[in-house]
């Protein structure tokens, strides 16, 4: 298969930044008064931060606007990606190798723009990304498959040559569902087993692999 355009999610797919995303429910939920059940921090992740504020919201009669929720849970991560997050073993090789062979690539993130911008350039590696798509900024979390055909349509390039880059069981299965040729990507915050997200992809990157694509090129 010859790639010719990649559409990457940031984090647990490049950087290790799941390892603090995993927490961050918890500490938001203490933050506002509401003691949180047991399956917080696994919900956050599997589902994303507007499905994450909808069911706290009727559940637990979480106060505020999705606004304000987001922004607080960014101020919270921003400590964390400032001084803490790193880019995943391997990542950094592979962006390169595909970069240094032509292929388009962007940003597809449900993460803020501004902890976006300021990560890619403290790590060094905003260079490999043409754009930034935000699912907040295209209306849509990755349960639903808009960001990637906005992306997609961006790119320019063959849905059949373009692959999008995920570690996160719901957008993996949205992807897939909707005809878009996935890698998988471990990520030991994953709450899903591996088995279950490798029969929804067309590759997957297991943690020993090191972000080996050459069956890509």
């Amino acid at each position: 298969m010859n790639i010719k355009g990649a559409i990457f999610d940031m984090d647990g797919t490049l950087l290790n930044s799941m390892d603090y995303w995993a927490i961050v429910a918890n500490d938001y939920l203490l933050s506002v008064g509401i003691t949180p059940d047991l399956g917080a921090n696994k919900r956050f992740l599997e589902t994303g931060m507007k499905a994450f504020y909808e069911y706290y919201k009727d559940n637990f009669g979480l106060g505020g606007s999705f606004e304000e929720l987001n922004d607080n849970i960014n101020n919270l991560m921003r400590n964390n990606y400032q001084n803490y997050v790193v880019v995943k073993d391997g990542a950094r090789e592979m962006l390169d190798k595909l970069y240094n062979n032509g292929v388009k690539m962007c940003l597809a993130t449900a993460t803020d723009r501004s902890l976006v911008v300021e990560i890619l350039k403290r790590l060094d590696i905003e260079k490999y990304f043409s754009r930034i798509f935000t699912t907040r900024e295209v209306g849509k979390g990755k349960a639903f498959p808009l960001i990637y055909e906005v992306a997609l349509e961006y790119l320019g390039t063959p849905k059949d040559e373009t692959f999008i880059f995920e570690d996160a069981f719901y957008a993996i299965k949205t992807a897939h569902d909707n005809n878009f040729k996935v890698v998988g990507v471990y990520d030991k915050n994953a709450f899903v087993p591996k088995e279950t997200m490798i029969a929804l992809c067309d590759y997957y990157i297991d943690e020993n692999d090191k972000y080996n694509i050459d069956m890509l090129l």
